[in-house]
């Protein structure tokens, strides 16, 4: 079964499978001014050679408002997504509300091609939208420079050539800051523009750089996103800004559709109004949605890998670097009459790196358990609390208001010490699935006191 990080970021109201336009997360009131309450809000990326996507639409609220992403989940509209003469007719998430999913029989998303998305709901303006795909495109060399941008010190391997061992092999091993990292494309014809995002693979892996640089390392991320780009000659040069932990890193290539450009060039929330910087000068961002606002752009995409440790020091792959006993555990608490509790968490990734923390359980309801269980509860994560946060606290500081769903087996497993318990079950998808190292039972000293937990390894 996938973390219980991946669940919880799959709540969220970005989607997870698409990528989306590469920009930080925003409150959705920064997108409209006040006049635009209720406005329903399109969330779709297709990408060339994958499936057609899920579809997410939401409405806006007046800014200052709470937002609750169940209430404003706009349900019951007919959703299509057409290609020429073909009409891809969507049907409503069977658990998500507002998510609508392609035909099972969806076919990959062709470049140089255009796709309209209609929406029609009761009571509302038709939505229109249209996308024209990128051509395709995809890294023929990958290399690394000297300093001066004049010599090829030597060409990194290739996802294509090597597979997910371009994090092991000797090309792709490099030193922080030790020349320049430049990739060069192969593509019919040009996109609108170009974003790569580089992200840091390790949960807990050390900074390359001195924490007495910077005021706190928690506010580093693992994850960092360019501006757009236009290719030099069909190049592209990866700068070593943004590359803070050491470790395997995944760089993101994305030739991006008009729709994907404008919204990123117009979208001045964070913008600096004192520098010039491009967008500000936009009241509204250009969402290329009519009758609405969002997204509904696409992108062609290619990946490198590569591993980076500190200047100087030996080649090392993988947790030997700096330790492998990555544990991670989970274990929470419910009082079955009030459905209050906790949740919480401890790592220790045998290094200086740990972290401990928990959050408040909350509106936690008994639900329908699966035919092996017998009973279980849905919850939401609450008010968080860190106790100690030595670099590996990364996203389970961020899941506050993750609804999850977990359930006690009809089945006893013996610990190592003896002792007896239930197994755990976790829902995924509307699938119930048993966690290989989760526990269950009923406090001995209370009969509402619910006990469960799990690791993750």
């Amino acid at each position: 079964m996938r973390s219980l990080l991946f669940l919880a970021s799959c709540v969220l109201l970005v989607s997870c499978d698409a990528p989306g336009p590469l920009k930080a997360d925003r409150d959705a009131a920064d997108l409209f001014g006040p006049s635009e309450d209720n406005v329903i809000v399109v969330d779709a990326i297709l990408i060339v050679d994958a499936p057609l996507p899920h579809i997410d639409l939401r409405r806006t609220v007046s800014p200052g408002l709470a937002y609750d992403a169940a209430s404003t989940a706009l349900d019951g509209a007919e959703v299509s997504i057409q290609n020429g003469d073909v009409v891809f007719a969507y049907r409503s998430h069977p658990t998500a509300a507002g998510r609508y999913l392609p035909p099972e029989d969806a076919p990959i998303v062709e470049p140089a091609t255009t796709y309209e998305l209609q929406v029609s709901s009761t009571g509302n303006p038709v939505i229109r939208a249209v996308t024209h795909t990128p051509s395709r495109f995809r890294v023929v060399e990958f290399v690394l420079l000297d300093d001066d941008l004049e010599m090829e010190l030597r060409r990194l391997k290739l996802f294509e050539e090597v597979g997910e061992e371009v994090y092991d092999t000797d090309d792709n091993q490099l030193e922080y800051t030790v020349g320049a990292l430049q990739v060069r494309l192969q593509f019919e014809s040009e996109a609108s523009s170009y974003q790569f995002s580089v992200e840091n693979l390790e949960r807990a892996s050390p900074l390359l750089i001195g924490s007495d640089l910077i005021d706190d390392e928690d506010d580093l991320e693992r994850t960092e996103i360019s501006p757009l780009l236009r290719l030099d000659e069909g190049t592209l040069y990866l700068p070593w800004l943004g590359i803070f932990f050491s470790g395997r890193h995944k760089v993101k290539l994305f030739a991006v559709d008009r729709n994907w450009f404008d919204l990123v060039r117009t979208d001045n929330v964070e913008s600096d109004r004192n520098a010039g910087e491009a967008g500000q000068s936009f009241q509204r961002p250009l969402f290329h949605v009519e009758n609405g606002i969002g997204l509904f752009a696409s992108a062609a995409v290619d990946s490198v890998g590569f591993f980076v440790r500190r200047e100087g020091t030996p080649p090392c792959t993988g947790c030997e670097c700096w330790g492998c006993d990555d544990h991670n555990t989970w274990s929470g608490i419910v009082d079955t009459g009030t459905g209050k509790g906790r949740l919480r968490f401890e790592r220790d990734v045998g290094t200086s790196a740990s972290c401990e923390l928990s959050y408040e359980i909350t509106k936690a309801v008994p639900i329908e358990p699966c035919e092996s269980c017998a009973f279980a509860w849905e919850f939401e994560l609450g008010k968080l609390t860190i106790y100690r946060n030595k670099g590996a606290c990364d996203e389970a500081r961020n899941l506050r208001g993750v609804r999850l769903r977990f359930a006690q087996g009809t089945e006893t497993i013996v610990n190592t010490d003896g002792g007896q318990r239930y197994g755990l079950f976790a829902e995924e998808d509307g699938v119930w699935e048993e966690l290989d190292n989760g526990w269950s039972l009923m406090a001995a000293i209370s009969s509402e006191q619910w006990l469960f937990g799990f690791t993750e390894e």
